[in-house]
């Protein structure tokens, strides 16, 4: 197994002349095989002499005192072995209520940012191999990656390296057993609220019942599509200058022109790379948001500028000609996708942002000044069959409201207790709790519904109803238009 480690290395170029190496270890049998390979191989009078380890192990505070005890036990092995070590803590269940995450994802992201606090730039080996490639090539299919999912993960990702990709789960526990290594149990891995869990323990050995050989027929169907990835960057290399205008350590700006010149596959790919760069190692980009991204470019009739909020706090401004995607949200009162004390999100106007906690995304408009005037005309003679006709019936999905009783940006959330509305036509308000009542919305579906708001004042339940102050009337002289769409 040494000499296959090895040559996996000097392969893919994993290791660096000089320099220290952070390993990420957990204490379980993966993780212990990393770095005791990599202990026998760096140091001086070793195969690689110039390089140094440094272990990182971080207690997710997900297992109560169980966690704490891995952590001590990690430590006393190390100190064991002569490598020095770094401990964290990260209290995962606060992360994921306070960024909106599943358990599985806020756990990656700590993770992840401990492993680059300690690093400082350095490069980290993580003891991923060839069973968690299957079950990430798997998660991707499920969730819809597109084809630079479909390859898996790359033996090195920018700061990333990966050395065991091409060793079995058996073999590092054979490994273990082998050198005397008693790994810790994580009794996590095992817990079914882990979507990569059911992924191991319900998928994997149904598919293998199909075919014996799924491991092998997915890692080779991986295989064939990294080569075609591999050409299309090459491409992304190749348009890259002509399409990216500037680019800073949070800010990306492009030329739209040059952008949406290029075929859909290039431009899908090249703003894969933009979100990469952005978040400092995996695009957060799935299909949905490039489609998003591609919609807000191309829309011109949403004025000139328009701003759509993406995940990892990326937003995409566009402006006089260029996208420009930045990973800070912008300094204003609220800023355009930051979530408040109550969990309202500010959108834009003109504006696009995917609400937490829904499955929907929401656009404002403003209406062009020639669409706005053959309105005005219409409403002016209480022509509501020709307003209809000049901006299409409204749905569930989509209205018009009256501009002037709306500022700069709205609030969105889900419903709070003590919400209300005065529904169109009506003199008086209505709690938003009746209003879900009176139109048999179902529990699951009041929790996901967006609100619209104007500070304290409530436009539009989304799906249901508008408030009757916002309306347009023949007094209106700027209209616009709320759409929520599923994301």
């Amino acid at each position: 197994m040494l000499e296959q480690v090895v040559a996996y290395i000097d392969r893919h170029q994993l290791l660096p002349e000089q320099g220290e190496i952070i390993v990420a270890v957990s204490g379980g049998a993966d993780s212990l095989c990393l770095l005791h390979l990599l202990n026998r191989l760096c140091g001086p009078g070793k195969h690689y002499p110039g390089v140094s380890l440094h272990a990182a192990h971080l207690d997710h505070m997900l297992r109560g005192a169980e966690s704490a005890r891995d952590a001590q036990a990690v430590a006393e092995l190390l100190a064991s072995w002569e490598i020095p070590l770094t401990l964290g803590v990260a209290d995962v269940p606060d992360l994921a209520r306070a960024e909106k995450r599943s358990l599985e994802d806020a756990a990656r992201v700590a993770r992840y940012r401990f492993l680059r606090e300690v690093a400082g730039g350095q490069r980290i080996a993580v003891a991923h191999h060839a069973n968690d490639q299957v079950e990430t090539l798997l998660l991707h299919w499920v969730r819809g990656s597109g084809l630079a999912g479909l390859v898996g993960m790359p033996p090195r990702q920018q700061d990333i390296i990966r050395p065991l990709l091409e060793t079995t789960r058996a073999e590092t526990v054979a490994y273990c057993q082998e050198h005397d290594i008693i790994p810790l149990e994580d009794h996590s891995n095992s817990d079914p609220r882990f979507l990569r869990n059911r992924i191991r323990h319900e998928v994997i050995p149904l598919l293998q019942e199909l075919n014996p050989s799924l491991q092998r027929t997915l890692l080779r169907n991986a295989e064939v599509m990294h080569v075609d990835l591999e050409w299309l960057e090459t491409q992304v290399d190749d348009c890259w200058a002509g399409v990216v205008v500037s680019e800073e350590e949070n800010t990306i700006k492009l030329n739209m022109r040059a952008l949406l010149a290029l075929p859909l596959s290039l431009q899908r790919h090249l703003l894969r790379r933009v979100g990469a760069h952005l978040c400092k190692g995996q695009s957060p980009f799935e299909p949905r948001h490039l489609l998003s991204i591609q919609q807000l470019l191309s829309n011109r009739s949403a004025g000139p500028e328009r701003t759509l909020h993406l995940p990892q706090k990326i937003q995409v401004h566009v402006r006089a000609g260029h996208a420009i995607f930045v990973c800070k949200p912008l300094p204003t009162a609220l800023e355009p996708g930051q979530e408040a004390t109550h969990g309202e999100i500010a959108l834009t106007i003109p504006g696009m942002a995917l609400i937490p906690g829904t499955p929907w995304a929401a656009q404002t408009e403003v209406l062009s000044a020639p669409l706005t005037a053959s309105v005005i005309r219409a409403l002016r003679q209480e022509n509501w069959e020709e307003v209809w006709r000049i901006l299409e019936q409204p749905t569930r999905y989509t209205v018009y409201l009256d501009g002037e009783t709306i500022g700069a940006q709205l609030l969105v959330r889900t419903r709070q207790p003590g919400d209300r509305i005065q529904p169109l036509g009506m003199t008086g308000e209505k709690k938003v709790q009746d209003v879900f009542v009176d139109n048999h919305i179902s529990r699951e579906e009041r929790a996901t519904t967006p609100l619209f708001f104007e500070d304290a004042h409530c436009l539009w339940v989304a799906g249901l109803c508008i408030d009757h102050r916002s309306r347009m009337t023949r007094n209106t002289r700027r209209i616009i238009r709320l759409s929520i769409q599923l994301a």
